[in-house]
């Protein structure tokens, strides 16, 4: 994932297409050093390269605001002209196919892109050292000129000079440390494997290490200076994951080594660089907050992990095709949580979001397989989330044993390759015997997914429940009908049963022979299908679905359905029972939203119940409800005493910002008192800076302008969702 940020440097889109090339990359060999008072990278690089073309004449690499100091070929001074996107490198001949060259250039710069360093200053003495780089999508070329592009592959080697008491980090394997002049130490790392160039890194700074070992291959973890009491507990998971993964796939984790490095200021919340991700260290967790999330940075480490396969060892051949690499892995993030932490609580992610992508209306009308962008994660949504999406219902198509199967002949077949959507089509149709055209034609090619209006009658006299379903959807450009299969359950006094059907049609009718009226009626059991469903149903079903659904998507449709019911105690009644009782916490949080939406004494007392869960996440939710009842001074009260007495402190943050919610009149005394209590991560200073704000007291700014920058620039941007944020926007318990 990439944060689009514009520099003056110069204006550039992401090439869609991918390139036509003069020489194939063969090896990049990179010494850098820094001056870090001037933000300053001093480098040589020597390209190792094969001409693909008769009559190449000059060598063009990728360059951005780097001062070029001299250019060598092959040993012998070169002439060379640089634009505002590249170095030209002369040759002293035009050259033949299969020519080989060793391009060597000195060069220094400050980059506004691609290396940053994360220095003290006068707000943040004590910070930690740190230079890192982030070259997705092609912003290796502002700190190193090079073919900066996904469609070629390279070995890569990178010698680091840096002060002695630093650490770094690189892709592959440490050659050797050694000392040199000045205090200095030099590193060397050797990738070994052919890489895209995006996914050469580097990491170097005032970072404390922890290692491992997982099957005979070292396993790191790396945090800022006086952090690493959040290691053990952040990534604790990793190993299995390795073990997951491989087993799951038949293809063995392909790299040297893994290393995970937690740096401050990151521009994303991970990038899976090979064999060496580099991560936010806002994700790490601290200690005493670690019992109030779920997962933790597991999401985190799942997704950057499974790009070892999908992304790097496999990657896409153009931007276009990113979903190859981001799709896979929102989907093995979730296959991760499916098998840690159970089928409910990856069914619940799926359910959100399923929501989240229906409900966005800029990404609807665009193909996942698109060329038309600025920024090669500009529809992030689709290419992650709908991603993601598309590979669970091709899972369910397939089933498990021939899904697996395509993946792996996919992997071994690609191996050290760069692909486009074709290649995997061609993948699983060899490993399965199966034609999915017509899949990939409509979720991949296409744009949109079907949105459904359903509804059924009963015939007493029959004994059939008649179905009609409706693809309401406006087909035009790239959204058209789906064919799709879909599950119905249907639930009386006596049976349930399952009945398999296929829409295709603009509008379809089906009929089902049952033993007595329906109790209830799923469309879509289990929530397989990308899609959104207008089902209207009276008041009692709903309720029975909440009560009786064997899977948490079904359980949470009727929830947010009851949601929208006002003025009805029973649905009310209903609500509060699923809010205290249901088996699974996701439903007691849908049930308590449900709760807050309806409003209303009755409501509020059903919610004033939930604050005894066990569970923090859900007593958060119950608290972020209770800002919206400002009609009982109450409410107020209570939410003082939640916040001077709950154990966790996610749920008192809640408290605090349903208190600037409910404007008692305490409200700013209150919240400045709160700015004034240390907490971890400051997280209680940040959430009543946050209340400050909502509250639109002028009393209040004076605090606000004291403390605008005494609170950590990387805590401030935290999440507080146990998993951090990804690209397709799932979200957990916070």
């Amino acid at each position: 994932m990439v944060v689009a940020v514009a520099f003056a440097t110069v204006a550039r889109a992401d090439e869609p297409y991918a390139r036509s090339r003069d020489y194939d990359l063969q090896n990049a060999r990179i010494a850098l050093s820094f001056n870090l008072d001037q933000r300053k990278v001093m480098g040589e690089v020597t390209h190792t390269l094969a001409v693909l073309r008769e009559g190449v004449t000059q060598l063009a690499f990728d360059s951005v605001a780097l001062t070029i100091t001299s250019v060598a070929v092959s040993g012998k001074p070169a002439k060379y002209v640089t634009t505002a996107t590249q170095l030209q490198v002369a040759l002293d001949r035009p050259a033949r196919t299969g020519d080989k060259f060793d391009v060597t250039i000195r060069y220094e710069g400050q980059p506004g892109k691609g290396l940053y360093f994360v220095l003290p200053d006068k707000n943040y003495p004590d910070r930690p050292k740190q230079v890192w780089t982030q070259g997705e999508s092609e912003d290796t070329r502002y700190y190193i000129p090079i073919y900066d592009y996904p469609n070629d592959r390279t070995t890569t080697e990178m010698i680091l000079t840096v002060p002695r008491d630093w650490v770094t980090v690189s892709n592959g394997r440490l050659l050797s440390v050694t000392d040199t002049a000045g205090g200095m130490r030099t590193w060397d790392w050797r990738q070994s494997q052919p890489h895209s160039t995006y996914l050469i890194s580097l990491v170097a700074g005032e970072f404390e290490e922890t290692k491992e070992t997982w099957r005979g291959i070292p396993v790191t973890n790396y945090v800022p200076r006086g952090r690493a009491d959040r290691t053990a507990v952040t990534v604790a998971h990793t190993p299995r994951m390795l073990d997951f993964y491989s087993d799951l796939l038949g293809v063995r984790y392909p790299w040297d080594k893994y290393a995970q490095s937690w740096v401050d200021d990151f521009v994303v919340g991970g990038m899976e660089n090979t064999s060496a991700t580099t991560n936010t260290s806002s994700s790490l967790s601290h200690p005493q907050l670690a019992a109030e999330t779920l997962q933790k940075a597991d999401g985190l480490i799942a997704h950057e992990l499974a790009h070892q396969w999908f992304g790097d060892l496999v990657t896409c051949k153009d931007w276009a095709n990113l979903w190859l690499n981001e799709g896979f892995a929102t989907y093995f993030e979730t296959l991760w949580e499916e098998h840690q932490y159970g089928a409910d609580e990856a069914a619940y992610s799926l359910w959100q979001n399923r929501n989240s992508w229906m409900n966005n209306q800029r990404l609807y009308p665009v193909p996942m397989v698109n060329r038309n962008f600025e920024d090669a994660t500009e529809y992030a949504g689709n290419i992650y989330g709908k991603g993601g999406w598309v590979l669970h219902m091709l899972r369910q198509q397939l089933g498990d044993a021939e899904f697996y199967r395509a993946m792996k002949h996919y992997l071994e077949t690609n191996r050290g390759q760069n692909v486009v959507t074709a290649d995997l089509v061609k993948a699983i149709e060899q490993a399965t015997a199966t034609n999915v055209d017509q899949f990939f034609d409509q979720w991949v090619y296409g744009a949109g997914a079907p949105r459904f209006k359903v509804g059924y009658t009963y015939d007493e006299a029959a004994r059939q429940v008649k179905l009609t379903v409706e693809q309401t959807q406006k087909v035009e450009d790239r959204v058209g009908l789906f064919r799709v299969p879909v599950e119905m359950e249907i639930t009386t006094a006596a049976d349930r049963k399952n009945f398999p059907i296929t829409v295709a049609q603009a509008k379809d009718t089906f009929t089902f022979a049952v033993d007595g009226p329906p109790l209830m009626v799923l469309f879509d059991k289990a929530n397989k299908v990308l899609k959104s469903l207008e089902f209207n149903k009276p008041p009692k079903e709903w309720i029975y679905q909440l009560r009786n659904a064997a899977t948490v998507p079904d359980r949470a449709d009727a929830a947010k359905a009851l949601g929208e019911m006002r003025h009805d105690e029973e649905v009310v009644t209903a609500l509060g029972q699923a809010a205290l009782k249901d088996a699974f916490w996701g439903i007691r949080a849908e049930a308590l939203r449900a709760l807050g939406h309806i409003g209303g004494p009755s409501a509020q007392k059903q919610i004033l119940a939930a604050l005894a869960n066990e569970k923090p996440w859900v007593r958060q939710v119950a608290v972020e409800q209770m800002g919206n009842f400002k009609d009982d001074p109450s409410v107020a009260t209570r939410l003082e005493t939640i916040f001077r007495e709950d154990k966790a402190y996610r749920v008192r943050n809640a408290a605090l910002a349903s208190l600037a919610q409910q404007k008692p009149a305490n409200a700013v005394e209150l919240l400045r008192a709160a700015v004034g209590i240390d907490s971890p991560d400051d997280r209680l200073r940040i959430a009543a800076l946050r209340a400050l704000g909502t509250l639109g007291d002028d009393r209040g700014v004076p605090v606000l302008v004291v403390h605008g920058g005494a609170v950590s620039r990387g805590a401030l941007r935290h999440d507080y969702r146990s998993r951090p944020a990804r690209g397709c926007g799932r979200c957990g318990p916070a």
